[in-house]
This record gives C-alpha cells, structure tokens and sequence, in this order.
C-alpha cells in the first residue's frame, strides 16, 4: 500500500506509535538486500527470546543414509540407492505473518516526483535484521519437517527456508512431492479475512533441485553414488569454481600489494567454509596470517615472502589436490590403534656453562642449555602387539626454523612427537583409525582443532594432517592425564621401567632405535611432500572417519 500504513486488524488497540528502524543495503549474489537495524534502535536488546534454532550440517545426509542402512539391516535387505532432493521457500521472511502488522513500514524520501515527498510502503512479514525475526519465522519449517516426517515418513530437515530430502531411489520424487503438497495445505488457497494480506509461505518453483544422486546441498557437493556399495559412503567437497575464486581473490590482492582487514576476513570465512568440506582438519593452520590481518596487522602491505605470501602460496597448492570428505555409512568395525605420545623438556645450565668456557658463542650456549625428549608407545588390539620409541629432539635442525626466545618448547615437542610416531611406523597407520592421547593440552587443542595461534604450532599440525592424508590414517585424539600416559617412560628413557610394565601383558614388544623425526629439510619441501612420501605404499582408495 502506498503512503499509508495497512488498516489495524478488528478489535486492535487504538493509537500505533511508530518504531523507528534505520535501513541498510547488504550487497548479496549480484543484488542488494534490505536489513532494518535492529540493534541501533533497541528493539533487539529489549527482545526477550525463551527458545533459539539448531541448524543441521551438509552432512545430514550422511545421517540419514545410516538410518536407511540400519533400517535396511533390520529387514534383512541390502542397503538402497539413495538420493537428495532440495525446495527453498520463496521471500520466507516475508512471507510469514506477524501479530503486529502495522509496525512493518518502510519510509524514504522520493525526490522524483514534483513536489519531491516522504513515501510510505508497508512490508509483509517480518523485519529481516531483528533478533526475534528468526526464531519466529523457524517455526514454520519446522512445522513442516516435523509434520512430512511423522505422518509420511519423509526424512525432511530444514537450514532456515531451504529444505533437505534425502530419500531412496524407488521412492522417485514422492518426498519432494510431500513436502510441497504440506506446504499448500498449510496456507496458500486458504481463506482468510481481507485485512490479513498474507497467507502462508509458498515455495520457490525456480530453486527446487529435483532428486538426484549428486546435489548442492549448503553449497557442498553431496554425492550418494556409491551409499549402496562396499564400503558404502557419502562423499562431500565443494565446488572447482569457488576453489578457484579464492585464489584469485588472494592472486588479486597480492598483485595489488594490499589486503586489508575486511578483505581477509571474508577470505579466512570462505577457506574455512572449503575446508568443512575436506578430510580431517587439513590446511586450517594456514589461515593464522588472514586472521592476524583481521584483528592485530597495523599495515595492510600484501608483499612477496611474508606470512600472508606464503598462505597464499599454501593454498595454490592444497586446492587442486584438496581431499574430500568420505562419511562411511555402515562403521568400520576394525578396532582402532592406541596411540600415546609424551615430550619433555628442562634447561641445563651446566651444559651452557660448559659450551661457554669452551669458548661457544653465547648464542651457541643458548642452545647447548636445551634438553629433552620425545617418546611414543602403540597398541595394535588386532594382534596385541606393542610399540614404542624414543628419540632426542634435533635442536641445532629445530630452532633453525623456530623461534629461539621461547622460555620453553614443551607443546611444540609434543606436537612433534604427535607427527614423528606416524613417520615410524608408516604401514602400521596406513588405512587404520587410531586412537591418540596427549598429556599437554596446548597441543592436543591445536592437533584437534587442526590450528594454532604460535606459527611454530601451527606448522607441526599442518604437516601432521598432510601427512594423516598420505597414509589415509583418521585419528580422534583425546586428553590423558601424564601419570596415566605410559609415553611418559621412553619420554624419560625409562626403559627398563616400561618393559616391566609390558611384560606378560601383550604378545609381542617391539621397541625401534628412534623416532623418526623429519629434519628440517623435510620442512622447508612444498607440503604436498608430506602426502606424497607414503605414496609407494599400498594405500587405501577412502579415506578413514
């Protein structure tokens, strides 16, 4: 309605104050979308919300293919083909009535006409930039999964206005068929008073994506080709085109010389959205300079050999052999490895004092100070044989690429005890699921969450999972406590110590002369070495979850 806001409901409250929002544009796909601020205004602080929504993951699917696995199971058959089909509610927001209509006006000043005037348009639905506009509009999807999911059977989720039905092949479309035919139930064609414009959501016809065995689902390839084979699977990995648009916004601006700080937060957004959809937690390590240019860089200088250089030089390199993401649907029932990992560390100061009166460089007496130790033991559970090694941390190798005025070096020896045992003991990991525990939290948070704030952390755990991808190894690692962590022997040299306690208990002990920790001419290789090392062995064609 034009310069008037719609007549108040029967039976409203006389007199409407009006709720000064101010407007914005936010430029979206090649067009501009309308956010009222709902913040400045104070609409959003006094918004009190009893519920909030939990939005699903690409990987729904994979659940709902394990459901359908175990279903199967229970009746004895094999396991069907399956696709995904997908349907979007058109101008959702919108479209979805509100108690208080006549609060949902848009004023602006037009200066074409003659005389130029203020012009009023009412919106439907709801104000997309308030706290409540969300909460209230995921009502109505829910409403809908819920009702195909309870009385026809259809495996329907929703993320906000965009519905997911993954379904077997001999159901054809009939899910998607569902899911449409709820919908127009639920409020379009249905009668209601003149003065409630809005009926009901509808669904966009142009963004349904029919049933196949390979869609965008959240803008992650879903591919359910081979859910029915063995092993069966559903592998995700995100677009070549949108790999490609990275790097050449990172290309852009390292040919420009600049990025600032927006720009790098919109690109570690984009790379952490490419990785979700990668095995484990490969190349997250690489994005600690975009994200030190987000929050902590003064300059915005994009120049050849810093820290944003080489991040780019990273990913030039992981993105064409970016490994997808496989979620098996029936568990491997091999039983994992147990791996346990220790380091110590102390300073001597007699070995410094000693380097001195030699006449050592004081620098060189720094070093001589340091001391420690890497340790590691493996359970194999299918033979119940045991492993272990231990090994002196290559200082002189080490600290030619890491900081040397650290007081101590205790997680990053940790981390690199976490990558030396799988160096060891190569076809030991090759296509296996291990079990890793970590004493030191430090490092235990980086090798989890596949990233580090110290640069030095954050380059261990980023060849720890190149390296986890060329054996095609899939570790969950967990915290044990260090008088629990039989690590802690060799880590020590306590060998004699750790035999007692292995003796009579496992069939076999297998002790290796050392560790074999990379040298730094390992380090300084391009990273596709650390996939690339293993590959004369016999390697598995998936990779491990």
């Amino acid at each position: 309605l034009r310069h008037a806001p719609p007549p108040s409901p029967p039976g409203s409250q006389a007199g409407v104050y009006p709720r000064i929002m101010e407007r914005f544009g936010v430029r979206q796909k090649g067009d501009i979308r309308a956010i009222d601020n709902g913040r400045s205004n104070g609409a959003n602080a006094a918004t009190r919300l009893y519920e909030t929504i939990t939005t699903p993951h690409f990987s729904f699917t994979a659940v709902a293919a394990r459901a359908t696995a175990v279903a199967a199971g229970s009746l004895g058959i094999p396991i069907p083909h399956m696709t995904v089909s997908l349907c979007d509610l058109a101008m959702a927001y919108r479209t979805i009535p509100t108690s208080q209509p006549w609060y949902t006006a848009v004023a602006f000043y037009n200066p074409i006409p003659t005389p130029p005037r203020p012009e009023i348009y009412w919106l439907p639905g709801h104000n997309f930039g308030l706290a409540s506009a969300v909460v209230n509009f995921g009502r109505y999807p829910e409403l809908v999964t819920i009702s195909v999911r309870c009385q026809y059977a259809v495996d329907a989720e929703h993320y906000y206005d965009d519905i997911i039905i993954p379904d077997v092949v001999a159901a054809g479309e009939s899910g998607l068929r569902v899911v449409r035919e709820s919908i127009l139930m639920l409020g379009p064609g249905v009668q209601r008073p003149t003065w409630q414009r809005i009926q009901a959501p509808e669904l966009d016809p142009d963004k349904d994506k029919p049933a196949a065995a390979v869609n965008v689902v959240l803008g992650v390839v879903t591919n359910m080709t081979n859910v029915a084979s063995s092993p069966g699977f559903v592998a995700y990995s995100v677009n070549a085109s949108r790999k490609d648009s990275i790097l050449a916004i990172f290309r852009t601006a390292f040919e420009r010389g600049v990025l600032s700080p927006h720009e790098a937060a919109s690109l570690r957004g984009k790379i952490m959205f490419t990785l979700s959809a990668a095995y484990g937690a490969i190349g997250r390590a690489a994005t600690l300079p975009l994200l030190q240019r987000q929050y902590r860089d003064v300059s915005h200088s994009f120049l050849a050999g810093s820290e944003l250089h080489h991040s780019y030089m990273f990913f030039s390199e992981l993105f064409p052999i970016l490994p997808r993401l496989e979620i098996p649907i029936v568990p491997d029932p091999t039983p994992p490895l147990l791996v346990y990992t220790d380091a110590s560390f102390w300073r001597s100061r007699k070995r410094a004092r000693r380097a001195l009166e030699a006449g050592a460089s004081e620098c060189d007496a720094a070093r001589a100070e340091l001391r420690g130790a890497l340790g590691a033991v493996v359970y194999d559970p299918i033979d119940e044989s045991v492993r272990y090694a231990a090994a002196d941390p290559p200082w002189d190798l080490l600290l030619s690429s890491w900081r040397t005025d650290r007081k101590t070096y205790i997680a990053e020896l940790e981390a690199l005890a976490a990558v030396a045992v799988y160096t060891t003991f190569p076809t030991l990991f090759l296509g296996r699921k291990v079990n890793h525990f970590i004493d030191n939290t430090v490092a235990l948070s980086a090798l989890v969450h596949g990233y580090a704030g110290k640069p030095d952390l954050a380059k261990i755990t980023n060849v720890f999972y190149m390296q986890a991808l060329g054996l095609r190894t899939s570790v969950y690692f967990d915290y044990v406590a260090s008088k629990a962590n039989i690590a802690d022997l060799p880590s020590r040299r306590e060998f004699d110590k750790l035999k007692a306690e292995l003796t009579g208990l496992y069939v076999r002990s297998s002790p290796s002369a050392a560790l074999a920790v990379p040298d730094v001419s390992s380090w300084e290789q391009p990273l596709r070495s650390w996939s690339d090392r293993f590959s004369h062995l016999d390697r598995p064609a998936h990779l491990p979850v």
